[in-house]
């Protein structure tokens, strides 16, 4: 592919490039036949400190939600989406949380692993203009920020220019890592960019004049945004493991959704984010509105195979692997199963 080194022959080296080797899988530390015996599991989160769109797994600790289901769960501060994966692969971490891309793209490598859940089922992304752009048509020429030049960050370009009739052709990414988009679009290095809600609110309210030009799940309602992935050996010796974390995954969801619960939530992801209460309430409130955590799996055939297609209409990989080759369905659906209703 053109932006991602094949994970089969990078996974070996992931784990002493990310330092987490000493970690270990561990959720099988226990051989106890007990299925709801202690376990501890190293948990890779792809963007740290968190955005809102990352706030489920703190929400399990902080509620209980973990020690319920007997799970000792060490939070692992990852890079980017591709050291999520290739830690995954490496056994280095036991569950990765992604971007589902990543997930398609190890399918397209066939590595041994799939993605089980969805922590959001939609992107929370927005595409902002700096002032004076008020149409993603005023962006032709213009310089705009990317985190790399093709891959997802440019797909996320291209649903800000496509409604527009604009082509990503006309105008200049700008290569640079996410936290460099604020400050260079309030210097004047770039004309717009995509990001995440939280900082959306930020860039709105610091630079007078910066316009929101697209909210990204409304111009691609179908994308599968966010994916977690696992080694498969992995669920296959630890199975009572992957079931529990996911149950405690999916009580998350639902304490997040509850509106009851909206204003420990904002206080929970200030916390821990370092961010703005206020930009932490409004990426609450767009994650909320857009019903971006699931209720459930989050895994529709229909989403992840769509953006597979897109993924490979662009050429970010091969060949479009299948839903199967993609996710592992079996442990979402237990514990979707073992919550019921209730």
């Amino acid at each position: 592919m053109k932006h991602r080194p094949a994970l089969m022959l990078s996974s070996a080296l992931a784990a002493t490039a990310l330092g987490v080797a000493a970690c270990g899988s561990s959720g099988g530390s226990t051989s106890s036949t007990d299925p709801n015996a202690m376990a501890t599991v190293n948990v890779g989160i792809a963007l740290s400190p968190p955005k809102a769109i990352f706030f489920g797994p703190y929400v399990a600790q902080q509620e209980g939600f973990f020690k319920k289901e007997h799970l000792n769960v060490k939070f692992i501060s990852m890079p980017n989406g591709l050291q999520t994966e290739l830690g995954a692969t490496a056994g280095s971490i036991d569950f990765g949380f992604s971007s589902g891309t990543d997930s398609i793209e190890a399918a397209a490598q066939h590595a041994p692993i799939h993605a089980i859940w969805s922590y959001g089922t939609k992107l929370d992304t927005q595409c902002i203009g700096a002032p004076g752009i008020s149409t993603a048509k005023g962006l032709i020429g213009k310089p705009v920020g990317s985190t790399g030049t093709d891959g997802f960050s440019i797909t996320l370009l291209q649903a800000c220019l496509e409604p527009a009739g604009v082509h990503l052709s006309q105008v200049k990414p700008i290569s640079m890592v996410r936290s460099e988009f604020v400050p260079a679009m309030v210097a004047k290095k770039i004309d717009a960019a995509v990001f995440h809600a939280d900082d959306a609110y930020v860039i709105t309210h610091q630079l007078k004049g910066a316009k929101v030009l697209s909210s990204e799940y409304k111009v691609f309602p179908n994308w599968w945004y966010g994916g977690v992935s696992m080694l498969d050996k992995y669920g296959q010796e630890h199975k009572a493991v992957v079931i529990r974390f996911l149950t405690a995954m999916m009580l998350a969801d639902r304490w997040m959704n509850n509106p009851a619960n909206t204003n420990a939530l904002i206080t929970l992801g200030t916390k821990v984010s370092g961010e703005d209460q206020a930009a932490v309430a409004y990426a609450v409130k767009f994650l909320q509105t857009s019903k971006t955590w699931p209720d459930g799996a989050g895994l529709s055939p229909a989403a992840v195979n769509y953006t597979a297609s897109v993924l490979a209409k662009y050429k970010d990989i091969p060949s479009q692997p299948s839903y199967s080759q993609i996710v592992d369905p079996q442990y979402a659906n237990a514990a979707a199963a073992k919550l019921g209703s209730s």
